[in-house]
């Protein structure tokens, strides 16, 4: 045989020593794929969003692989996750056994708890450390196999270089339940005045932004920075209690989620002149932030001395009276000329 056939034949023989002696130096037969790429996630630790992952070997050398799960958050924010068998049982330490050519179905949990709120988006990536297990029947084993004494395998998974595929999922955080309330500028009469013993209409728009459907209780208030009795005030939310609107979950043609409604404002018949605040409030069903807001209406009257000086009419009718005031200082120059030339002509 020629040199270089034996050297072609050693190289070849200590390349095959070689990958057998040092398994985990090889890309890993095992890998990932979920049923999800993106997915919305409430916010707030009673929430969760689950992931199915699943896990496949083409292994056929290994009788069994262990498997490392493994989740990595770019953003640097992690949110809390927990990986649970088919049949819903915690993983210990994110570790797995796999069977040579099989696959396990493991539930990805996630959970937007610490650095979360509405409308963050982030995202987590989950890949996988694997590392064949080695069985020994004899103990006279005496051919490289992968461990240090052909007996007992010495490397842990959370240390083998075999990385699986990487998988991404896109999250975005959603409130559970929240409303918002918009009332108008003016009253449907234009302006912001309210007259006794008549009713004055004022329009509002509720909204809901939450990501569930939720229904609403109204609660009308007035009150008077003066201290007037508003207690024969009428005030009517417009919308009866137990008003549901649909959540932005649904983005189907029928969803309604918004309603328009109008307080119904009735000054007691004897009510004092001066302004007045109203307030709305909107309590949800299932646990949301209260939502509300609150305007001035005016009941007329005598005008205040900032009303009087703010209003050109009154203004003008003020030049007028203080030009009449001036005319007489004028005219009593000349008066008192005519009152000394008559004094004058009676001494001589």
């Amino acid at each position: 045989m020629k040199q270089w056939q034996i050297f072609l034949m050693a190289g070849l023989f200590l390349a095959v020593c070689n990958n057998l002696g040092d398994a985990e130096a090889a890309a890993s037969p095992v890998t990932i794929s979920t049923d999800i790429t993106s997915a919305d996630i409430l916010e707030g630790e009673e929430y969760y969003t689950m992931a199915t992952l699943t896990l496949t070997s083409s292994d056929t050398t290994y009788r069994t692989m262990d498997v490392y799960l493994i989740t990595n958050w770019p953003s640097g924010v992690a949110w809390t996750t927990y990986f649970f068998d088919a049949n819903d049982d915690l993983i210990e330490d994110y570790k797995i056994n796999m069977s040579k050519g099989g696959s396990e179905i493991v539930n990805f949990a996630i959970i937007c708890d610490g650095v979360c709120s509405a409308g963050d988006t982030n995202t987590v990536h989950i890949y996988a450390k694997t590392d064949p297990k080695f069985y020994n029947y004899d103990g006279n084993v005496t051919d490289t196999c992968g461990s240090s004494d052909c007996k007992n395998d010495t490397t842990a998974v959370t240390a083998s270089t075999n990385h699986t595929n990487t998988i991404s999922i896109d999250l975005t955080a959603r409130a559970a339940y929240h409303s918002v309330i918009t009332c108008d500028a003016v009253a449907s009469t234009g302006d912001n005045k309210v007259y006794q013993s008549n009713a004055t209409l004022w329009g509002y728009t509720l909204t809901n932004v939450g990501w569930n459907t939720d229904a609403y209780q109204f609660t009308g208030q007035i009150t008077n920075a003066d201290g007037h009795d508003v207690s024969l005030w009428s005030i009517t939310p417009g919308m009866a209690d137990g008003k549901e609107l649909t959540g932005q979950s649904n983005s189907s043609s029928i969803a309604v989620h918004a309603a328009d409604g109008a307080i119904v404002i009735v000054p007691a018949n004897n009510a004092t002149s001066g302004v007045y605040n109203v307030e709305l409030t909107v309590t949800s069903t299932n646990g949301a932030p209260t939502a509300g807001c609150d305007f001035d209406v005016v009941v007329p009257g005598l005008e205040t001395e900032e009303e009087t000086a703010a209003d050109p009419a009154n203004e003008t009718a003020e030049e007028v009276q203080e030009e009449s005031r001036e005319v007489p200082s004028v005219s009593l120059v000349p008066a008192l000329i005519s009152i000394g030339i008559i004094a004058i002509f009676r001494r001589k």
